[in-house]
């Protein structure tokens, strides 16, 4: 789900995750291609762990219009960084 790549990035290959992380505004760095598969990388900040936990058990609030307008852009970078031009 999540790896430490360096001290200061979060990656996550879960879209609806990076979704709810970049909507909470924690700022992406980049998207890696990996296959057929973006890797979202993530400026990694204390608040990370604390939405992870939220998100996976269905205590994070968000506003679903926001949330929609991120999971677009993510999914746009990932078609990008790995060529898919749709």
């Amino acid at each position: 789900m999540k790896t430490i790549h360096q001290q200061n990035e979060f990656q996550t290959r879960d879209i609806y995750l990076a979704s709810t992380i970049k909507q909470a505004g924690v700022p992406i760095l980049r998207v890696e291609g990996n296959g057929r598969q973006g890797i979202f990388v993530f400026n990694a900040c204390p608040e990370i762990e604390k939405i992870i936990s939220q998100y996976f058990n269905d205590q994070i609030k968000v506003s679903p219009r926001q949330l929609f307008e991120s999971w677009k852009a993510l999914k746009s970078m990932a078609f990008a960084s790995i060529g898919d031009v749709r």
